[in-house]
């Protein structure tokens, strides 16, 4: 692994002291205790409005489907939420910017829910300024969040392309052009070949620089848990679609093919926020030999907030550690003060 210059230092005990944050001016601080405050609320009043927009529906959904269900599915909707922070961290650390585990995740999943903010970039730009409270460029966090989302729309449409022929072998035969996208994937995996996009990123963005350079073993980290990532999504709507009693032939495989293309389409689409919409009417239109459109899209409804609520605990977990690590912190040095 590569030195830690300018990054947070590792810690064994709890994994949950961060740096000491750069010294900032006065101005500066009284932007970010404006900031701050303001992206939160912001944050906090798009998923009300989203939550109230789906309320009927989610009621609708949840007195056709068991509590247990609903659990199993938040569950793995949680897992599939958090894996793609551990990749996060993995690239900042790839290119010798590593966090404690505490602050990496704090920083990402804190972040993440600026995607349900119009746009499609405030996620990314909270997580720069994020990073850079933990002594990270504002380069190299951005290169993190970019990779990310490359890697995870590669290892979507790789998951995609290798389960759905599968669950449904007349796909092939009919639609074997889209899946030419599983070994173009594959290719672009490469890191020799993710130098080189990366490097026609940053110059089509004017922000000329060494290319992204990572070793393979970070690679196939990032690659496997965010496959990984898809397997528990995709089994999470599967856990709804199965409560509907529908007949779905490899229901799991189908589930896990489906959602990673609906989750791409979800992105692709960057004006509805963290692709609502888009993903649910992909979903439906994917299960629609199966399973009737209706009750399908109140279960489609039930998984965009089930993630939400996903995304919130994450968030408020990781926040919650930090305080509590800053607390500790504060008091350790009160305690040793002469």
């Amino acid at each position: 692994m590569t030195s830690q210059p300018h990054g947070a230092s590792q810690t064994d005990a709890g994994d949950v002291t961060d740096v000491v944050p750069t010294p900032v001016s006065g101005r500066a601080r009284g932007w970010r205790r404006l900031i701050r405050p303001a992206f939160v609320g912001a944050v906090l009043i798009a998923v009300a409005a989203l939550l109230w927009r789906q309320r009927e529906d989610v009621v609708r959904s949840l007195e056709s489907i068991s509590p247990l269900h609903v659990g199993e599915s938040l569950v793995l909707g949680v897992v599939g939420a958090w894996l793609p922070g551990l990749v996060w961290r993995d690239l900042l650390a790839g290119q010798g910017y590593p966090t404690t585990r505490a602050a990496g995740q704090r920083a990402f999943f804190v972040s993440q829910l600026g995607k349900y903010l119009p746009g499609g970039v405030w996620n990314l730009v909270a997580q720069v300024a994020m990073a850079r409270e933990l002594r990270i460029p504002g380069r190299q966090a951005g290169s993190a969040t970019l990779l990310a989302l490359a890697l995870s729309v590669l290892s979507a449409l790789l998951v995609a392309g290798v389960t759905l022929p599968f669950a449904l072998p007349g796909l092939l035969a009919h639609y074997w052009w889209a899946f030419l996208a599983v070994p173009i994937a594959l290719v672009m995996l490469h890191p020799r070949i993710i130098a080189w996009w990366s490097a026609a990123v940053f110059r089509l963005l004017r922000r000329p620089g060494d290319s992204v350079r990572l070793p393979w073993s970070v690679l196939l980290r990032a690659v496997l848990f965010l496959v990984l990532s898809w397997v528990s999504l995709g089994v999470h709507f599967g856990i709804l679609v199965h409560a509907l009693s529908a007949h779905v032939p490899s229901l799991w495989l189908m589930s896990v093919g489906v959602f990673a293309l609906a989750w791409v389409a979800g992105f692709l689409i960057v004006v509805a926020p963290a692709g609502a919409g888009v993903r649910e009417a992909v979903l439906v239109l994917g299960f629609a030999s199966f399973v009737p459109a209706g009750p399908l899209l109140t279960m489609a409804v039930l998984s965009r907030v089930l993630l939400v609520v996903a995304d919130v605990l994450l968030a408020a977990v990781m926040a919650a550690i930090g305080w509590l690590g800053v607390r500790r912190h504060a008091s350790g040095a009160a305690g040793n003060a002469p």
